[in-house]
């Protein structure tokens, strides 16, 4: 098989002088026309000139020798030096340095042999051996062809010791990685000198499998032993771990523990596994001895170079203060935190320059600022990249930093906050370049687009409703002018319906953000839903349609109005339904009028980590506009997020609300009352099972509050755990409540990242 394969790579070789043969001898004459030395007669071979006939630096030969494998043919063309021209020593040496790139051999010479006319080159090669076949023996665990593909070469090609090692490596990690701590693999390779064919032996002893039975620290005195325990992630077998070695894994948890120690001022902690193995169990106790050195305090702070800026306001955005924990990681973000000063305030080339000295005498660590201020930037242009649907109106006006402005790095993060929370892109940076004149720079916001449209339909089972079936087709970034597209202009549209055994849901919405470009919000929805009996005694079907006008007053604040106008209607009413039921029988049109306004500065309105969210919301509902009934809402909330470590996050809400009757109405219909319980108030709950009952059933009340308490944190990438704890109270009456009476729940959850937001799963 060998044999065959290199016989086709002569007469590829052969196929390959024949192409270029020509080509060669043109290039040949292309060169040296017009050179009386080295003209070609009518047969391509080249002919001194007269003058020259004896010339004795001329190559009269060319003899390839040790080459077994590899054709003579392409050696030769491999060569600058070429029969027929003169000798060049510099060309001899560039000839040997090809023939090595070629990978092909292990040993060149070129021997120089001066004879009559001239001088015969002789090119002596010892090639590499070809793989003939790879064996591998002792494997009892893995079948041969899985470590087999661990080996990156195969029969036919050029035997290369590094790629041999390299797979040993991959196998040895593989039986490590399996419990085989002590497993042995190696290589060797048999060679036909006469055929220059290898036979590759992988030779694997597998040894014990041991299992870890405890994993251990030794030498914590300055911290709790959980706390520093936590960092090792190696864990010993039982029902959720297997209980396997693995040294990279472990290397990790060695590098967190030291991570932990450092951050803490513990700058010369040492750390020193021990193995200890049970030959008759078959298992190890791992035993990290700690040695924990001095904890180093921060000494004396000292900032240099400030010429701009009072020391006292650089001081502020210092953590590491005389007397608290120093730390490298610390230093870092003390040297950012200064750089942040003075970015946010149009200094870009900014140089903090952190010096540190260990005090012999109190035995701190000194530290010293050298500030090199640089200029003052201003912004040149203002560049997109990236965006192939969404049109740059549709970016720009969410930027809150425009050319002509002083550089503020506070302006671009915040305008990073916004195009995310438009949802159209997976991935937003921004970077600067230089600009038209010395002090002015063009930000560049680069972006990575998403689908911003869906269609999806599924059906499924829940405790509370036995059967769901849904579809909704969207389009987030919907541009009603683009057709056929429609997309890119920034608007958004949706239209879905939903069947269930209680629920009948068909909506409608459309929304444009900016109204003819301006900072206004334009809405409009058109639904038709239906509620079956669940805890009450009535069918409960709305018909109507919204309109909505807002305006961004500030960066932060919205305020507007929206109107309502509806259908309700009660039917299917229960023999016993109580008279607050029973009185609104039927249809009534319901007329609402409703003013809001919010202040909205979280960080991410999809997952916020940061900021807050508070509204409050004022609605009337009356006759005078041409409706049934008359009563009025008013409805406050507000939502804190405080971000702590990575990705830990903690979530507050409170929400209140009260709602009266007055003229003509005496009471506020059961369909328009406070309700509690599912989610968005009492996770745990079934809808509507909290607040005031009539008969055993829910008829809602005129008072309300919930708070919601909730604490996220990473599990692995895009997933999240959650602890919360909900509390609710519906009154009957207005403005009063009772604190307590509070339905309280806690339970766990799992929240989910997916390319179409984030799906949360609760249990309470």
């Amino acid at each position: 098989m060998i044999r065959i394969y290199f016989k086709n790579l002569f007469i590829g070789g052969m196929i390959f002088c024949l192409m270029t043969g020509g080509l060669q001898a043109r290039l040949w004459a292309e060169e040296n026309a017009g050179d009386p030395a080295k003209q070609e007669d009518p047969q391509g071979e080249t002919q001194p000139a007269a003058e020259n006939e004896a010339a004795p630096n001329l190559i009269t030969k060319i003899e390839v020798r040790g080459n077994q494998i590899i054709n003579t043919t392409i050696i030769l063309n491999k060569l600058k030096s070429k029969e027929g021209i003169p000798l060049a020593q510099e060309t001899v040496n560039q000839d040997i340095k090809r023939l090595y790139s070629t990978g092909f051999f292990q040993d060149i010479k070129i021997e120089v042999v001066e004879e009559q006319g001239g001088f015969r080159l002789i090119v002596v090669v010892d090639e590499k051996p070809v793989v003939r076949q790879i064996i591998i023996e002792g494997a009892k665990i893995f079948k041969p062809e899985k470590l087999r593909k661990e080996i990156n070469l195969v029969e036919g090609q050029i035997l290369d010791p590094k790629v041999i090692n390299e797979g040993v490596l991959a196998i040895k990690k593989k039986y490590v990685d399996k419990g085989f701590k002590f497993a042995e693999v190696r290589s060797e390779s048999n060679v036909n000198e006469d055929t220059k064919e290898a036979t590759v032996y992988i030779l694997i002893n597998e040894g014990e499998k041991y299992k870890i039975k405890d994993v251990r620290l030794d030498g914590v005195k300055s911290f709790k032993y959980k706390a520093v325990r936590k960092k090792i992630k190696t864990k010993k077998s039982g029902l959720f771990s297997r209980g396997v070695f693995k040294e990279d894994k472990f290397k990790e948890d060695l590098e967190r523990v030291r991570t932990f120690y450092q951050e803490n001022g513990f700058l010369d902690v040492k750390l020193e596994p021990e193995f200890i193995y049970d030959d008759k169990e078959k298992k190890m106790v791992i035993v990290v001895h700690v040695e924990e050195g001095n904890q180093y305090l921060t000494g004396e702070v000292k900032i240099e170079g400030n010429l701009l800026f009072p020391q006292s306001e650089i001081w502020q955005s210092l953590a590491m203060l005389p007397g608290t924990v120093y730390s490298q990681k610390g230093l870092i973000d003390e040297v950012e935190a200064v750089r942040k000063y003075y970015f946010e305030r149009g200094y870009i080339d900014v140089r903090i320059l952190p010096e540190t000295t260990l005090n012999q005498k109190t035995g701190k660590v000194d530290v010293l600022y050298k500030i090199t201020e640089g200029d003052l930037y201003f912004v040149d242009k203002v560049k997109i990249r990236g965006n192939t649907k969404t049109k740059d109106i549709v970016i720009r006006r969410e930027l809150r930093i425009r050319p002509g402005d002083r550089f503020d790095g506070a302006k671009l993060e915040r305008s990073k906050e916004r195009l995310q929370n438009l949802g159209y892109f997976e991935d937003i940076n921004y970077d600067t370049e230089p600009g038209s004149e010395p002090n002015k720079r063009d930000i560049i916001y680069r972006v990575k687009e998403k689908q911003t449209g869906e269609l999806s339909f599924g059906a499924g089972i829940s405790s509370i409703e036995q059967f769901i079936g849904f579809a909704e087709i969207s389009q987030r970034n919907f541009d009603i002018k683009n057709w056929p597209r429609f997309t890119g202009g920034g608007q958004s549209v949706s239209l879905r319906g939903r069947i269930g055994s209680l629920t009948r849901d068909f909506e409608f919405d459309f929304v444009e953000p900016y109204l003819f470009n301006k900072p206004y919000s334009l809405g409009l929805s058109l639904f038709n839903t239906t509620h079956f009996a669940n805890g009450t005694d009535f069918d409960e079907k709305r018909m109507g349609f919204s309109p909505t006008l807002s305006k961004a007053f500030t960066e932060y604040v919205r305020s507007g109005f929206g109107y309502t106008l509806e259908n309700v209607k009660l039917d299917n009413l229960s023999e016993d339904a109580p008279p607050e039921v029973t009185k609104f029988s039927g249809n009534t049109l319901l007329s609402r009028l409703r003013w809001f306004i919010s202040r909205d500065s979280r960080n991410n309105v999809f997952n916020p980590s940061k900021g807050s969210l508070l509204s409050f919301s004022s609605e009337l509902v009356g006759s005078l506009l041409g409706g049934d009934e008359d009563f009025y809402v008013f409805q406050a909330s507000a939502a804190k997020y405080y971000s702590f470590r990575k990705d830990h996050v903690i979530e507050t809400k409170l929400r209140l609300g009260t709602s009266e009757s007055f003229g003509s109405s005496d009471t506020v219909p059961v369909f328009d009352r406070f309700y509690a319980g599912g989610l968005g108030t009492v996770r745990g709950y079934n809808p509507r099972r909290v607040g005031p009952k009539a008969s055993g059933d829910a008829v809602g009340g005129e008072s309300l509050a919930v708070v919601n308490l909730e604490y996220s944190f990473p599990i692995i990438s895009n997933f999240k755990g959650a602890v919360f704890m909900d509390a609710a109270d519906v009154e009957p009456d207005s403005y009063k409540l009772a604190f307590g009476e509070f339905a309280v729940s806690v339970g766990p959850g799992i929240k989910v990242n997916t390319p179409i937001g984030p799906m949360i799963f609760y249990y309470g």
